[in-house]
């Protein structure tokens, strides 16, 4: 039987097959320009792109071109962006972008360290896009590139020649087309979590100071004392040091000195900013000393501490001694909250100690002041509050996961035709395009 392969691996019978150069109808190189004048305009560079594909708008480099390079190097719907130079060694060069209709009627160009290509008409030009992404992703790329003086370059001819699947172009636009609504189905979710995280910030801004009440309505200047060293107090609130408000475990293990395997949870397992983590590993994987944790315990890392990474725990299990772990009360989420707060990260930050391995202690982050309310029942109303949008935000960080699990699998499924769309459902995409 015959076997059709690809740089996207093994692919479909049916499948033709075609090098990249052999699709192309432009395929040319970017300009820096010079100095930003009134004719300026905005230029794609390395920083713009990200990994997943996507473009970042909010660091514009803008340069001015003679005027013949602004007709040559304006880009349009539908190119393709790929980073020619660039790079560094956890990041390969060679990443994609797609310009969208958004873009394309931007009035935007590509920097010389840019390659810009455009494909025939009988090819779908985001299939193209979704193949050289998938070829990123799984590390092809990477093998690809060469180093001199530190900056990575692809090679061009070599990438060029790249042998990818060529599906009937119906089905070039049904598979890009599913792929598009995956994507869009992450970046709404994505939209939602930033809107969902900025309500949190309000509620603990608010809510955590006593300015606003558990029932939604605002404390009056009446309902303040004046503390000396806080300044505006809720009446029937306290100024605490954190470490009267929180129980400190020390409790530890040494992995290398029990057959018992336990969950690892390690720094580079939360997610800075997002109060979650990514995966763990497992104490027989150890060497070192480790604390040790329950569910429901809070752990906050010292090391670092502006990279916020602040954990409630869904499991049981040890971890890095860069943790303080926190034991599971009424009022330990109120501490967790205030970790999260701007006040914190800056109070840590003046305390921080090291230049290569930057520390905040336990000695100092236990002075920190926080107010707390005296009756136990508004301080779990709060938290509560609060606890509704931070879970709303993790069921949402937890689609997104989802979603991207879905793209993947049908990039590898569909790229290759593995998995084939039926002629209905190709034709029923590309009557609704």
């Amino acid at each position: 039987m015959e076997i059709k392969i690809s740089r996207l691996g093994k692919i479909n019978k049916a499948y033709d097959t075609f090098a990249l150069k052999e699709a192309l109808v432009k395929n040319d190189a970017g300009d820096w320009g010079s100095e930003p004048d009134e004719n300026a305009l905005g230029i794609i560079r390395s920083t713009n792109f990200t990994n997943e594909g996507k473009i970042k708008l909010d660091d514009i480099a803008y340069r001015t071109l003679k005027p013949t390079k602004v007709i040559e190097k304006t880009i349009y719907t539908n190119d393709i962006l790929i980073e020619r130079s660039g790079g560094s060694d956890s990041q390969p060069v060679g990443r994609v972008l797609f310009v969208d209709d958004f873009i394309g009627k931007g009035g935007y160009a590509f920097a010389n360290f840019i390659q810009r290509i455009a494909v025939k008409n009988n090819f779908e030009s985001k299939y193209i896009f979704y193949c050289l992404q998938q070829m990123y992703e799984v590390g092809i790329t990477a093998s690809m590139q060469n180093q001199t003086t530190g900056i990575r370059n692809l090679d061009w001819k070599l990438y060029t020649k790249t042998i990818l699947p060529k599906p009937p172009k119906p089905e070039q636009t049904a598979i890009a087309t599913i792929l598009s609504k995956v994507d869009e189905a992450i970046e709404a979710t994505a939209q939602s979590i930033k809107a969902a995280e900025k309500l949190k910030k309000a509620l603990m801004q608010n809510l955590l100071s006593g300015k606003l009440k558990p029932d939604g309505t605002w404390r009056k200047a009446n309902e303040f004392y004046e503390d000396e060293k806080f300044g505006k107090v809720p009446k029937g609130w306290e100024v605490e040091e954190i470490g009267n408000v929180l129980k400190r475990k020390t409790e530890t293990i040494d992995p290398t000195k029990t057959k018992v395997v336990f969950d690892y949870v390690g720094l580079e397992h939360i997610i800075s900013g997002r109060f979650t983590r990514e995966g763990n590993g497992f104490s027989n994987e150890t060497s070192s000393l480790k604390v040790c944790f329950n569910k429901g315990d809070v752990l906050l890392g010292k090391l670092r501490p502006y990279l916020n990474k602040v954990w409630v725990a869904d499991i049981s299990g040890v971890g890095s001694t860069e943790f303080l772990v926190f034991e599971k009360s009424d009022s330990v989420l109120w501490g967790y909250f205030n970790f999260q707060m701007k006040r914190f990260l800056n109070f840590t930050q003046s305390v921080t100690a090291g230049t290569q391995h930057p520390r905040a202690s336990w000695k100092d982050i236990k002075r920190y002041l926080i107010l707390i309310p005296s009756n136990k029942l508004e301080l779990i109303s709060i938290i509560n509050k609060i606890l509704v949008v931070d879970k709303r935000i993790q069921k949402k960080q937890a689609k997104i996961k989802t979603l991207e699990r879905l793209k993947k699998s049908l990039m590898q499924q569909l790229l290759t035709g593995k998995k084939r769309l039926s002629e209905e459902t190709i034709a029923h995409i590309n009557q609704t395009l």
